[in-house]
Order: structure tokens, then C-alpha cells, then sequence
């Protein structure tokens, strides 16, 4: 017996699946990212993980013949081998990102927009003031550590002790707040999952930049992103408390 084959008009399973997993990257995770820092809870978590994290590295890096020392330096050969002539020149570039002149030049954008704009000038002179502080923790941490850097193939120049990186802690304490400012700037959904994004990408790459220049050693740079998150966090809260009104009016709708 014949039986007609008929098509459905419903989407195909895998097409689906890519549109409900494109839907969530757009929407869900911006929201994820605020909320971990916004709920008092998941943000202690996250800070006591991060700060016993840095200690153990920071206990670590101050026996110079331990352990950490002997993983660095496997890492550190593995890096230089892997070295192009255009990832030098790229690498040389992209760090530029984590110096206090791309951030005091992005800083100096923000304020005089939140002063044309007359908006959220509150967060933006708290984002400014933490980019204005996170000198002092690194100065702080590397004195107190003082680590010596690695020197078999610099790049670039590096000064000071090594641990924790000042690129990497001044990208994250600065571009990662950028994702919660625009939060509370705008609901458009590609403007937030830009900013996460974007802000991801830049801390990662010059996180990437630091080991890759032999100006610091790997878990120097992963200490600059623990330090700087527990700043990230800190600043933050900080945020919510001056204007708790931001706790409600742009709060992250509950995940579907």
C-alpha cells in the first residue's frame, strides 16, 4: 500500500537547536554575567574562590624552587617555541590594550560621554575611580611577593616584580565592567552580548599577550585575572550600594 510522504512545516530538529542556542547566547548569557555579580551570594562565592585561588598562587610564586616555578618554565618553553614573526607583531600590539594609557584614554572617553550624555555619571566616576586604585593593589601584591620575571626572550621591556601582572589586572578591573555599565545603559539585547563578549576578548588577549612577550610567567597573568575579578566584584557591589535603585530597575529577568 502507498503511503504519501508529507513535510512537515515545523523547523528541522538541528535548525532548531542552532536558533534556541543562538537565542540563549544573545539573551541569556549578557544576563548570566551580570547576575553572577549582582546576587550578593553567587558574587561571595565567586570572590572567595578567586581570592583563595590567588593566595595559594601567590604562596606559591614566593618559594621561588617550588612547584609553580618548574610548571611556569615548561610553560614559558612551550610558548617561545611556538612563536611566529606575526604573532610577535600582534602580540606587541594587543598588550598595548592593558596599559594605563588605553585605559586612561577609555577611561577619559567614558567621563566626558556620561558628562555630554548626563548619564550614569555615578558608575562612571566609580569605574574610573577603581581604574585609578587597581595600581595600588598590583604595586602592593608585587612588592610583597617579588617574584623575578622571566628574561630568556623578552619582547618588550618589563619592570618590576612579576607577580601578578599589571596588564592583565588593570584589563580585567577596567574592561570588565564594561558589560555592567551597559546594562544599565541599554536593553538592546546585541549591545550587551557585545560588550561581554568584547570585554572577554580583550582581557583574554592580553592575558595571552603577557606569557606570550616572556615579560611574565603564565600563572602570573592567570593571578592578574583572579585579583582583578575580586575587584571587578568589589567595584560592583560598591556600584549597587551607592544607587540600590539599579537593583530593581534593570535587574536580569529569571532564565526560561
Amino acid at each position: 500500500m502507498y503511503v504519501p510522504i508529507t513535510h512537515s512545516s515545523s523547523p528541522r530538529p538541528f535548525a532548531a537547536a542552532v536558533a534556541r542556542s543562538g537565542s540563549w547566547i544573545l539573551h541569556e548569557l549578557p544576563r548570566a554575567f551580570v547576575d553572577t555579580f549582582r546576587n550578593h551570594r553567587k558574587a561571595a562565592v565567586l570572590t572567595s574562590v578567586a581570592l583563595a585561588a590567588f593566595a595559594a598562587l601567590a604562596a606559591f610564586a614566593i618559594a621561588s624552587e617550588s612547584t609553580l616555578l618548574r610548571l611556569d618554565q615548561a610553560m614559558q618553553g612551550f610558548i617561545l617555541e611556538s612563536r611566529t614573526a606575526w604573532l610577535d607583531k600582534a602580540m606587541v600590539w594587543l598588550t598595548f590594550l592593558g596599559t594605563r594609557y588605553a585605559i586612561g584614554a577609555a577611561s577619559l572617553g567614558l567621563l566626558v560621554w556620561s558628562l555630554i550624555t548626563r548619564r550614569h555619571r555615578t558608575f562612571v566616576l566609580i569605574i574610573v575611580a577603581a581604574a585609578l586604585l587597581n595600581p595600588v593593589f598590583e604595586v602592593g601584591f608585587k612588592e610583597l611577593v617579588d617574584r623575578v620575571r622571566p628574561a630568556v626572550s623578552q619582547l618588550l621591556p618589563g619592570n618590576g616584580p612579576s607577580f601578578p601582572s599589571g596588564h592583565v589586572l588593570a584589563s580585567v578591573g577596567f574592561y570588565g565592567l564594561i558589560p555592567f555599565l551597559t546594562w544599565e545603559v541599554t536593553k538592546n539585547a546585541w549591545a550587551r552580548w557585545a560588550a561581554v563578549v568584547g570585554s572577554l576578548a580583550v582581557i583574554a588577549v592580553v592575558t595571552i599577550s603577557r606569557p606570550y612577550l616572556d615579560v611574565h610567567w603564565t600563572t602570573d597573568a592567570i593571578a592578574g585575572v583572579l585579583l582583578g575579578t575580586v575587584l571587578v566584584a568589589a567595584t560592583y557591589q560598591v556600584f549597587l550600594r551607592v544607587q540600590p535603585t539599579a537593583l530593581t530597575a534593570n535587574r536580569p529577568p529569571p532564565a526560561a
